[in-house]
């Protein structure tokens, strides 16, 4: 018996995340002290549409690439071939 699949909900906007773009955010507090990061266990899923309205408020991602090393087990760095504007 397989799984169905249950589309992933937007965190900030609260309906299913459909299209082909989707992302996911890890959270973490500023200002919780000298010697403390305080980070969530969870991540936030976020759609598109979302993704370009934060965008359009000022947020400039800068995307890197990483890929799995199968000889040592360890992720990459690589340059991305082209860097998009969102």
């Amino acid at each position: 018996m397989t799984r169905k699949m249950v589309p992933a909900v937007c965190d900030f906007c609260a309906k299913d995340v459909t299209t082909e773009m989707q992302y996911r955010l890890d959270i973490n507090q500023k200002g919780s002290g000298k010697g403390q990061f305080v980070k969530c266990s969870n991540s936030a899923d976020m759609c598109h549409d979302c993704f370009i309205e934060v965008c359009s408020n000022g947020f400039r991602p800068k995307w890197i690439k990483l890929v799995k090393n199968e000889s040592t087990g360890k992720w990459d760095e690589v340059e991305l071939e082209t860097q998009s504007k969102l």
